[in-house]
């Protein structure tokens, strides 16, 4: 009985002790493995940073060619976002030789999300005309992260003929993408996709002519004034109507003035009003204080609050008007004193030397 317990008790230890001396011989060989990877990325990268700036012999670009390695694929994709100008065409150039220009693309289709997700960023980073239509294609793709990431590329591309898609994509309910990305899009795109986002006034649904309001606003060119005129007194839309008296607001044409004073109304809706003060009070016209001023009476505190903030930005005059509020018995004297405080701690201390 006891022989066999100091045998089991021997054989436990001879396990442990083999258990642990196959963990030291596992963790020195990966170390050995990842040593040996770390020098061997250390060395493609190296090459491929002399490949770029044009300094490998004609022998060491034939070995570089020959390289077949999801590793230095792998290092050649992150260079992407390193390099400019000559490199990175030469890095293109580079990488449609080997193909994965061609794989990146018939990625796009593939069943793995993530890979798709990789692939995008991928074109979006290599930068070529190629690369927009996949990405347009990726707009329907039955997966969110997917969409938004396209959006992105789409962006990063730049290139105008996208607008119609993006413009598309931001009104598509069955393949919804953030709104906020869709802007920043098309921001990227800039004015040389004006015309093409401009003829989409005249289709398509709200959310697409709101994010056409917001991008002409964030243009700031007069020369558009008249479509957000337009779009504030026709479009069925809200959002529209808001964006667009917020974008007025940003161009600061003075021929805004008579229809943002129009939606000032008692009979429109507030968030409307609180935008159309916050847009008269960036164009600046003095004449329109009297009728922002009245507001603070108006029984609502959200929008009394914002036009005796409009009237505070409206210079002396609007100073000039608020202090005539604060000392009167009005509804509105609270807003006018709080907003005239606000001016008083924003002005620069006086101190003595």
């Amino acid at each position: 009985m006891r022989l066999a317990l100091v045998v089991s008790v021997l054989l436990l230890l001879v396990s442990i002790l083999l258990m642990l001396l196959a963990t030291i011989i596992f963790r020195f060989v990966r170390t050995k493995l990842e040593a040996r990877s770390a020098t061997y990325e250390a060395e493609l990268r190296t090459m491929l940073v002399r490949f770029l700036s044009e300094d490998l012999s004609l022998s060491e670009l034939r070995v570089l060619k020959k390289i077949h390695s999801s590793q230095f694929d792998e290092i050649s994709e992150a260079m992407l976002t390193k390099v400019k100008g000559r490199a990175k065409d030469i890095l293109v150039s580079f990488l449609y030789s080997r193909g994965a220009i061609d794989q990146a693309i018939t990625r796009t289709r593939k069943f793995g999300y993530l890979g798709r997700c990789k692939a995008a960023m991928f074109l979006g980073n290599v930068g070529i005309p190629e690369a927009r239509v996949p990405l347009e294609s990726m707009l329907r793709d039955r997966r969110r992260d997917v969409r938004t990431i396209a959006v992105r590329c789409l962006g990063q591309l730049g290139k105008p003929e996208s607008v119609p898609a993006l413009l598309s994509a931001v009104d598509d309910d069955e393949h919804p993408v953030p709104f906020g990305t869709v802007l920043v899009a098309l921001m990227r795109i800039g004015s040389s996709g004006k015309e093409l986002m401009k003829a989409g006034l005249n289709s398509g649904g709200g959310q697409r002519r709101a994010a056409i309001a917001e991008i002409l606003g964030m243009e700031g060119s007069t020369e558009d004034t008249p479509d957000l005129i337009s779009l504030l007194e026709n479009d069925p839309s809200f959002e529209v109507k808001v964006r667009s008296a917020r974008a007025l607001g940003r161009i600061g044409s003075p021929k805004a003035i008579p229809s943002l004073n129009k939606y000032l109304d008692s009979g429109q809706p507030t968030a409307l009003r609180i935008v159309c003060c916050g847009a008269l009070a960036a164009i600046g016209d003095r004449e329109t204080v009297p009728e922002i001023i009245s507001l603070l009476s108006d029984g609502n505190d959200q929008l009394a609050r914002a036009a005796a903030n409009a009237a505070s930005q409206m210079g002396p005059t609007g100073i000039k008007y608020l202090n005539l509020a604060a000392t009167s018995n009005s509804k509105g004297a609270s807003f006018a004193k709080e907003a005239l405080a606000r001016l008083a701690a924003q002005a620069p201390r006086i101190s003595q030397d």
